[in-house]
This record gives structure tokens, C-alpha cells and sequence, in this order.
């Protein structure tokens, strides 16, 4: 290529990128880059078929805006300079490619034209673009391409196409379509040579603009409707301030007055005029390339926010609604601290509200009689009835002076509680607190029927809903984080001074790591906690007292079951939950038990529920048991922390002195969590539960065998022997005499097959279980002087490779 220079672009992966990249490479480069489309397997009569959405995701294959952002967000305030002008032309009458093409061609500068996604020869769609000799400025942009435009045909252009941050697809097609691509290696376009041919290019009034863009704006307002008559605190902003006034009031020197009336001057641009009023002053649209207006049909609510707060959009969605968006929610909030604009809002509310409230006596109560709260009621506007909105009953609920303050969302339990009467049971004092229940629903409609004339199950039901999860309350963990410790340790001797416990490492971490995990599941909901203290002792002692009072209100002994939704449910709104002489669980059930500890949430849908929920834990579980051995799992016990009482003499009265020490253990307890006290035990301590969860664990008849067996020496050449020289050698060592002491030898590896044939002398593999070979294998692991092995090993006898032990030392 004859004429090429280095140009800068600006890429994104697609339309809602959120962060766009700069780019430098050749004109050349960018020419061969978009000479060859992107082709999806769909014929173009299936394309043009789709909806909308559909096909804008297929033709969305990312883009470029053909200059250089100062940003990473694909805004007008980034706009910097441009390189390249990118033009869409979508309204080129059929079959008049070829004539657009040679107008461009005419024009005896460089150039490069591709068809867009839609293009075919009844309806053409191209993008043209031209580079720039030098690059131009933001403002110097837009009369730039609107001069390449008017030199083409205006007409054939979209109005909104000079944007200096204009995105342009990169080329795709479907399958059979027509691909258009042409460009000509001629000198590049002339930046000052367009701007001469105005006599003041920074005057807006001179731009060539498109036929009927003005009808589009137009129709723009139409759509947006008549800012004065809006409701709310758009409608409220706009009525006290029009876009001159609110200029004045809150832009100060960011606009100032052109030459015609009717138009402004972007301070901070370099064109002139560029801000236009429309419908008598209702609205104000920008051309100004760096006004972060450009481009947009505004009111003057929508101006101030843009000015003010627009920066705030940078994180969110593109597609986001204006009203989601955080730019529009703090100009809500900055409108309404406006006098002006908040005195007409309660004005009209009031106009709204005083007629469907005038017949009604909402109650008065204990002194509270400032009804101003009404106004916030949503009215039907013909008729001044309160709205069956789900928004009113949230009001009603907050602010009638008969129910404000006596409901609240227990975030411990997860359900409505009652702090006070309700106008529809007997007002007894003092009243004790107590859980929402059906027949209060059915009061609540009542009430809502009788007093405001607001009807409908579902949506009463939902504001209730709505306004007590609005209204949480977490008394454990208010209780907890206002706990002050006086400093004096009682946590890790609680066991020794209260049931005679061995003073040891472990015990103290036990009973420590098991209080500090209580917090932490009220603190941080479903964290990992899959531990369970066992307090094991004589009948009598006060192993479940110990636990019910530090429990309090939040204790329970009703865990019956670790299976299933009703095992979940006994869980809500409990903190210290006993399960009760584990000595009684089976095996099978003490797996349940792993399970069930291992969680940290719960998923299930509760009774009544529409959909299924997540419930992360909040509570720990401890045990009790009266038994010796009640560990079943011979392959590790690890979440049982067992702790054996009364092995000294207690310190310490529990009935009389704990009660007392409750709100010191807890807060001592705070105090540890908050220095980050682990959830885990010490590897010390860890070493001295294995040997405490050994003891408790439930022997096995067949671990003494098993021993037994490993230690008889077998004849040298063992591992060469059949499986059935092997047992035969072994029927015949009983009653004959043993071979010479030096022919014999300890083996040196071992594997749950073997056990089973050699030791226990049952029939062939098949008949071995899974769970046969877990316990055998649990055996082995638990044996001193066998190490499990990661890789197979290699035993001979027709046992072939298996998974095994190699005796240490060996």
C-alpha cells in the first residue's frame, strides 16, 4: 500500500464491554483486518427472521470506535482524539450500492467500505470509513464527518452516526449473504482541508445535519412525555426548575448563552451553540463531543444528573434502565433535598391522601397522633382510595401508630416474631414475645380492610413479608457483640472446673475451639465448623444442663434424626443443638452424623414455601453420652472431640455457679474469635484426640485377629506361592512342626483381600464387600508399624496388584 500511516483504534470484546483497549497498527493492517468477515452458519433469510435480541448477539462479535479513549469505559467524557471517521449508512435506496460507492470514490481520498450484517441488495447497509491525515480533536470530529457526510449523501446516513464515541461492529455475515468490501490506496483525508470548508467550523448552527433528525428528536420528547407532567420527583424537579434555571441553580458556568436564543455553549468544548433547546425549553440536546449530555434528548432533571452523577454509571450494565441506575438514584436523593422540589412532593401526596383517609380512623395510641406519614401512601388518582400496593402496607406497617414496633424478622429463627399487642388480640402487659402465627395473617388482612380499605391475600401477605425482612433483628447477635469481658479466663478450664476433667491441652481446646465456632456461625452464617464435643460421663452429672444453659433461649435437645428436610428443620433458630446419647447410633447412622456435621448450609423448601432455600448454619452441634465406646468408624473419627468427665474432682457448683458465668464465657469467647482464634485444634492437641477417640472407639472383634495374623511368620518365598500353597501352608502350621526359624520371615506387605482369604478364611473375592474391605482396611491403617501405600503393590498368588500396607522398617 502506497499511502499508510500508524493509526490508533480503541477494541472491545463486544457491545456491553466494560473495559475497552487501545490500539496502534497500520492503516494497512486495519484494511486487511476488516477485508475478511466473520461468517456464522445461519442463511441470512434465518437471520433476518430472528427477534431482535437474537440477532444483535449474532452480529456482536465486538468492535472499535476508530480513535482513542482516555478512559476504559466507552464514554463521551473519554473521548479523545480520532483517527479514522466511521460513518454508517443504513438507508441507501435499493439497489443503490454502486452509486454510493463511486460518490466515494470521487472524493480522491483513502478510504475503506464493508456491508453490514443486515446489507443485501434491496435494502444496502454499508460502513465507511475514512482516515485522517492527522488526528483531530473530540470537537473537531463531529463537523468533520457531518462535512464527509453532506459530500456523500445525507440522507443515507443514521442521525445519530457522528458520535465521537461511535461504536462500529467489526464485519460479519451469515452464510449466503453478500459481503461487500471495497477500499482505494489514495491520500488520506485532510483534517484542516474539512474544517476550511466552514466558515467557523465551531459554530453548530453550520454542521449539515440529517434530513428529519429534528423530527426524530421530536419524537424523542414525545416518547420521554412532558417532563411537567410527570409524577414523582422527576416530574416535582422539572416543574420548580426549567433548563435555563436549573443551568443557573446547580451547573454554574458549565453552560453559557450563545449568540441565537435558544442555544448554549458547553463551557469546556471548543464548538459553539452546540446545546439546543427544544419544546419551549423542555428539553436541551447536546452536540458537543465531551458533554456528558452529547447526543441525548434531556430534561432538566436528567441534565443535572448526567453533570452531577453520571461518573457513578461507569460500573454498571449498558442495558441497565435509567431508573436502576446508580446516577439516577442519587440524583433522587439529591432532588429531594431540595426544599422547593420536596414541598411539592408532599403537596401533591397530601392533595392524594387527605380524601381517602378523611373517613378513617387509623387509631391513636400512647400519644402518637402526627399523621404526616400518610403522605407517603400511595392514592388512586381519580379517586383518592389507598392503592392494594404492596409498598402501602409496608408504610402501614411502620408507621400506624397501632402496629409500628411490634413485629420484627427474627434472623436467628428466620420467621416474624410479636414484641407487642396486635389491635386484633387482647392489649395484656407486660406481653411476652412470640412467633408470628396464621390467625395473625387473617388479622392482618382485617385490619387492613376495616381501617384503609386495602384488600387482597397476596399482596397484604407480601408487604408483611417485605417489611419484617426489612426489619431483622438478631438478638443472639446483638447479645454476643455487646458483651464486654472482664478479662479473667474461664473458657478452656470449664470442663475441668465444672465436671473433674483432665487438664490437658486438648480438653481446653475442645471446649474452646467448640464455643469460639459458635460464634463464628453467628457472626459469619455456614462457615466451616464440622466438629462436635462430646461430653461422656456418668448418668446425673449435668452434661445436657451444661449445655442448655450455654444455649440460653437458643438451645434445643430435639435432634432426633440427621437425615433429610426434618433433620434441616429442627436446626432454625437454634445455636447449641445436643444429639443425645450417641452411644445408641448405628454404623450406617454415624455416617449420617459426618454427613450431616460436614454442612454448612441447608437446602430444602419449608413447609408451606414456594421455592427451595439455602439456610446457612448457624448453630454447632455437641453430644452427650452415659457409654464407653460409641465411635463406630474404624477409618477415622476426626469430627468427634469426646471428652471423659469426672475423672478428678469438679471445682465448681454447675447448678449454682454457671448461670451466673454465662455472660462472661460468651463474652470471653467473642473476645477470642475476634483475635482469630483458629477453628481447629493444635497439632499437640490434635495428637492427644486421636488417642482419646481410640478409646471411645467401639472395638472390633477382628482387630486382635488381625494383629495376631500379621505377626506369625511365613516361609521364605512367600510372595512366589499360589493362593493355594498359601493357605494350605497356613491350615498345616497348627498341627505340624515349624519349619527352621531362619526359612522363616514377617511379611512385609499386606492387602484387605489377603486378610479376607488367609486370615478369616472366607470364600473367593466376589464375596467381599465394599464395606468388608473399609473396616479391614480401617484395621490395618490403625495397626502400628503398617503405613498405607498410594500406589499398588504387587503381591503374588494370584492376588495380583492391589491397593495395600508396607510394613515400616522393613
Amino acid at each position: 500500500m502506497q499511502f499508510d500511516r500508524l493509526i490508533k483504534i480503541t477494541t472491545g470484546a463486544s457491545r456491553r464491554a466494560t473495559v475497552w483497549n487501545g490500539q496502534e497498527m497500520y492503516w494497512s493492517d486495519f484494511v486487511q483486518r476488516i477485508s475478511r468477515p466473520v461468517r456464522t452458519l445461519e442463511s441470512f433469510d434465518t437471520y433476518k427472521s430472528l427477534p431482535k435480541p437474537e440477532q444483535d448477539k449474532l452480529k456482536d462479535i465486538g468492535g472499535f470506535v476508530g480513535g482513542v479513549l482516555t478512559g476504559p469505559r466507552r464514554r463521551n467524557e473519554n473521548a479523545g482524539e480520532r483517527h479514522l471517521i466511521t460513518l454508517d449508512a443504513d438507508t441507501i435506496e435499493p439497489g443503490g450500492t454502486q452509486r454510493v460507492l463511486s460518490i466515494i470514490s470521487g472524493l480522491g481520498c483513502a478510504y475503506a467500505v464493508y456491508s453490514t450484517r443486515k446489507h443485501e441488495g434491496a435494502a444496502p447497509r454499508m460502513r465507511i470509513i475514512v482516515p485522517m491525515d492527522i488526528p483531530c480533536s473530540p470537537d473537531e470530529y463531529e463537523p468533520i464527518a457531518r462535512r464527509m457526510a453532506g459530500f456523500i449523501d445525507m440522507k443515507i446516513f443514521d442521525p445519530t452516526t457522528f458520535e465521537t464515541v461511535r461504536l462500529m461492529y467489526w464485519p460479519s455475515c451469515s452464510a449466503d449473504s453478500e459481503y461487500v468490501f471495497l477500499y482505494e490506496d489514495k491520500p488520506f483525508l485532510s483534517k484542516d482541508g474539512m474544517l476550511g470548508t466552514y466558515r467557523n467550523w465551531r459554530d453548530v448552527a453550520e454542521w449539515p445535519e440529517v434530513p428529519g433528525a429534528a423530527k426524530i428528536r421530536d419524537r424523542s420528547a414525545r416518547k420521554q412525555g412532558d417532563p411537567l407532567a410527570k409524577r414523582g420527583i422527576v416530574g416535582a424537579f422539572c416543574k420548580n426548575f426549567s433548563i435555563e434555571e436549573a443551568m443557573e441553580r446547580f451547573l454554574p458556568g458549565v453552560y453559557e448563552p450563545a449568540m441565537e436564543q435558544g442555544r448554549f455553549t458547553y463551557a469546556e468544548g471548543s464548538t459553539v451553540g452546540g446545546a439546543v433547546l427544544y419544546e419551549n425549553g423542555k428539553f436541551l440536546y447536546s452536540h458537543h463531543a465531551t458533554d456528558p449530555c452529547s447526543g441525548k434528548l434531556v430534561n432538566a432533571f436528567d441534565m443535572v444528573r448526567l453533570h452531577l452523577f453520571g461518573e457513578q454509571d461507569d460500573e454498571a450494565k449498558p442495558d441497565t434502565p435509567v431508573g436502576n441506575l446508580p446516577s439516577f438514584k442519587a440524583m433522587c436523593q439529591f432532588a429531594s433535598e431540595v426544599p422547593a422540589v420536596s414541598e411539592m412532593m408532599a403537596r401533591e401526596k397530601y392533595e392524594d391522601a387527605v380524601s381517602g383517609f378523611a373517613g378513617a380512623d387509623p387509631g391513636q395510641e400512647q400519644g402518637q397522633t402526627d399523621p404526616s406519614w400518610v403522605l407517603k401512601l400511595q392514592t388512586n388518582k381519580q379517586t383518592g382510595d389507598f392503592l392494594n400496593t404492596i409498598q402501602n402496607v409496608q408504610l402501614i406497617m411502620g408507621n400506624d401508630p397501632r402496629l409500628a414496633g411490634k413485629v420484627y424478622h427474627d434472623e436467628m429463627a428466620g420467621r416474624a416474631v410479636v414484641c407487642a399487642p396486635l389491635p386484633w388480640e387482647p392489649q395484656i402487659y407486660p406481653y411476652r414475645e412470640r412467633q408470628w402465627k396464621d390467625e395473625d395473617d387473617a388479622g392482618l388482612r382485617n385490619y387492613m380492610e376495616l381501617i384503609y380499605r386495602i384488600t387482597g391475600k397476596e399482596r397484604i401477605l407480601d408487604g408483611f413479608a417485605v417489611f419484617a425482612m426489612n426489619h431483622k433483628v438478631h438478638r443472639l447477635r446483638d447479645y454476643l457483640l455487646t458483651a464486654v469481658w472482664d478479662g479473667t479466663p474461664r473458657v478452656d478450664t470449664l470442663l475441668i472446673d465444672y465436671f473433674g476433667a483432665e487438664d490437658n491441652p486438648y480438653t481446653r481446646e475442645a471446649i474452646r475451639k467448640t464455643l469460639v465456632g459458635a460464634v463464628a456461625r453467628i457472626m459469619h452464617p455456614g462457615i466451616k465448623f464440622d466438629t462436635m464435643l462430646i461430653l461422656a460421663g456418668r448418668q446425673g452429672i449435668g452434661k445436657s444442663t451444661f449445655f442448655r444453659y450455654l444455649g440460653m433461649d437458643w438451645y434445643s435437645d430435639s435432634l432426633c434424626t440427621f437425615e433429610g428436610k426434618e433433620a434441616a428443620e429442627l436446626l432454625q433458630g437454634y445455636w447449641i443443638i445436643e444429639a443425645g446419647e450417641l452411644a445408641g447410633v448405628t454404623k450406617s447412622e454415624m455416617n449420617s452424623v459426618k454427613q450431616f456435621l460436614s454442612k454448612c448450609d441447608d437446602v430444602y423448601r419449608a413447609a408451606y414455601g414456594r421455592r427451595t432455600e439455602k439456610y446457612l448454619r448457624q448453630c454447632i452441634i455437641v453430644g452427650t453420652t452415659n457409654e464407653a465406646e460409641f465411635l463406630k468408624d474404624y477409618t477415622g473419627n476426626r469430627r468427634f472431640w469426646p471428652v471423659d468427665l469426672g475423672l478428678h474432682t469438679h471445682r465448681k457448683n454447675l447448678w449454682r455457679d454457671m448461670p451466673a458465668e454465662i455472660p462472661q464465657i460468651w463474652a470471653e469467647a467473642v473476645a477470642m474469635y475476634r483475635i482469630g482464634e483458629p477453628l481447629v485444634l493444635s497439632p499437640e492437641a490434635e495428637k492427644m484426640a486421636e488417642g482419646v477417640q481410640d478409646e471411645h472407639r467401639e472395638a472390633s472383634y477382628s482387630e486382635g485377629a488381625i494383629a495376631e495374623f500379621l505377626e506369625r511368620k511365613v516361609p521364605a518365598g512367600w510372595y512366589k506361592k499360589s493362593m493355594y500353597e498359601r493357605r494350605n501352608w497356613l491350615d498345616s502350621e497348627f498341627n505340624q512342626k515349624q519349619e527352621d526359624e531362619t526359612q522363616l520371615m514377617y511379611r512385609d506387605r499386606i492387602c484387605a483381600w489377603e486378610i479376607w482369604n488367609e486370615c478369616f478364611r472366607m470364600p473367593g473375592y466376589s464375596r467381599m464387600k465394599k464395606s468388608d474391605a473399609k473396616e479391614i482396611n480401617g484395621i490395618l491403617e490403625r495397626l502400628p508399624g503398617w503405613e498405607r501405600q498410594k500406589n499398588v503393590i504387587r503381591f503374588g498368588g494370584g492376588y495380583g496388584p492391589q491397593r495395600g500396607f508396607l510394613r515400616k522398617n522393613i
